[in-house]
């Protein structure tokens, strides 16, 4: 590719970074979270307006929170990638706003749980006992479960200290503590048996060989006829996405599992329902314990 040509998809790209500021911006506004001089708020809409045809005026709330953690999520995960590309490749992010977007963009997966749930009679019963939380973060999934269920307790762990200051804060501010304990722990090294009708792994942060031991760890953890739910990143089918996926994937430490790999490792778990619910950015496999 020749200079020019590299010129101009800089600049396309520029303008598309820029465009995702402008959508974030607009929705901090429309939360009230940002002030802005009236001419600059006009050209904003004019922005968004040649960005977004038809605007964002039918958004309500709720969807305009999880469109702002997803634009917040991007753009703060693009400037760590930017100002530090020679950090090592584990989740080493402390910068509170990201580890926040990640958090509430995470609640989706609890979101997608209760659809779920309401077609599977046995997940709709482990979603009411005692739920494992792995990677609990800053505690999204956790608060998001015990709000969508009034009877769920959920153990909360992570091994970034960061992450965990950041969950204490929000689950004490919430009305869900006597129903949320955090503990700074490793899942390789848990060693409860039989105790949950739930857990949760999300594989984008571990190895190959550190899922597997989770794994191991998760299913002996399990009560009789419990869920084990994995989540897998989903890779976009085209190539510039694909490329970005496995870059991200790589900066966390984790590994690109194959949904069908993952089903192998839950049969010879002796898991049985074992599927594939396939979404994005994350898939879910999952399977009900003997």
């Amino acid at each position: 590719m020749n200079v020019h040509a590299v010129e101009r998809k800089l600049r396309q790209m520029g303008d598309e970074a820029r465009g995702l500021a402008v959508i974030g911006a607009v929705l901090r506004v429309r939360q009230g979270a940002a002030k802005v001089h009236p001419e600059v708020e006009r050209r904003l809409l004019d922005a968004v307006a040649a960005l977004l045809p038809g605007g964002l005026d039918e958004l309500d709330r709720e969807r305009m929170s999880a469109l702002l953690a997803s634009a917040t999520h991007a753009l703060e995960e693009a400037r760590d990638l930017f100002e530090h590309p020679d950090r090592p490749p584990l989740w080493q992010v402390s910068d509170p706003a990201m580890l926040q977007a990640q958090g509430q963009a995470s609640r989706g997966v609890v979101r997608r749980l209760a659809a779920l749930a309401a077609e599977r009679p046995a997940l709709a019963a482990a979603l009411g006992g005692h739920f494992l939380d792995v990677g609990t973060g800053v505690a999204g999934i956790a608060l998001e479960a015990a709000a969508q269920w009034p009877s769920l307790h959920v153990v909360g762990l992570d091994i970034w200290k960061p992450a965990l200051d950041l969950a204490r804060e929000n689950v004490a501010a919430s009305p869900f503590g006597s129903r949320i304990e955090l503990r700074l722990q490793d899942v390789t090294r848990f060693d409860e048996v039989a105790g949950y009708s739930l857990t949760w792994l999300p594989t984008p942060f571990l190895s190959q060989d550190a899922a597997r031991t989770a794994l191991d760890r998760l299913t002996a953890a399990l009560r009789p006829k419990g869920y084990l739910v994995v989540g897998l990143y989903g890779p976009p089918a085209e190539p510039i996405g694909a490329a970005l996926a496995a870059l991200r994937l790589a900066r966390s430490g984790g590994h690109l599992w194959d949904c069908h790999d993952m089903e192998v490792e839950l049969r010879s778990r002796g898991f049985t329902a074992v599927e594939t619910c396939r979404g994005q950015p994350v898939s879910l496999v999952m399977g009900q314990g003997a």
